[in-house]
């Protein structure tokens, strides 16, 4: 029984990680898609290259969430 726990906390830690790096991507890719489906191309070029700069340094954070959670 005890094993279901487990399973079941790395599980959460799991999504718990992968929300944290990729909320951020995500949500600013439908950004970059609502501009430039309403032709908005410049703003949608501005929000790509803002996502992209900021996809590192939040891959950067969930690496961190990750290890302090395997401790």
């Amino acid at each position: 029984m005890m094993e279901y726990v487990i399973v079941a906390v790395l599980i959460a830690a799991a999504c718990v990680v992968a929300v944290a790096m990729f909320g951020k991507t995500i949500v600013g890719m439908f950004d970059v898609a609502a501009k430039g489906a309403t032709g908005d191309h410049s703003g949608a070029k501005t929000s790509l290259d803002q996502t992209q700069q900021t996809q590192s340094q939040d891959a950067s954070k969930a690496s961190e969430f990750h290890d302090s959670m395997h401790k």
